[in-house]
């Protein structure tokens, strides 16, 4: 779902983020109408990939100590 909040100054502004931690930003918009934040609560793609690629390496650095662990038994 996408979220979007129209703020005139820096306070509404953090107040916004503030409230929305759980969200994610994906545009900010300075427009004639006003200033305006966009979020959404599905993660972005970049921030999945990420994820995935953080737990990848959690996951060999696992495996090579478990293996480090069986050569010395």
């Amino acid at each position: 779902m996408v979220f979007k909040f129209q703020y005139s100054n820096q306070a509404e502004r953090e107040k916004i983020l503030s409230d929305n931690k759980n969200n994610f930003v994906v545009e900010e918009q300075f427009l004639f109408e006003g200033n305006f934040l966009i979020f959404t609560d599905i993660k972005p793609l970049e921030n999945q990939v990420q994820e995935l690629k953080d737990n990848q390496l959690t996951l060999m650095s696992a495996i090579a100590d478990l293996y480090e662990t069986i050569a010395t038994v």
